[in-house]
């Protein structure tokens, strides 16, 4: 899960690193990161069979597959 303080505290911790000033996480910087995580935590789910996804007209949509008990 992502936790928006560890999210706020690594984009400032990289700035400080690379002496970038202002050493501060703007909210576009943190939507940033989040759609990264959550994207590549989707195609995860996709590879492991866990959800499936689904073309739209629009883009994509998902589906969490239900689980068999045979």
């Amino acid at each position: 899960m992502i936790i928006a303080k560890q999210v706020i505290s690594s984009i400032i911790e990289e700035k400080k690193k690379n002496n970038k000033e202002p050493s501060i996480a703007s909210f576009t910087e943190i939507q940033s990161v989040v759609i990264r995580s959550l994207k590549s935590e989707i195609n995860e789910l996709c590879k492991t069979g866990e959800i499936d996804k689904h073309k739209t007209l629009n883009g994509w949509a998902f589906t969490i597959k239900e689980k068999r008990n045979d």
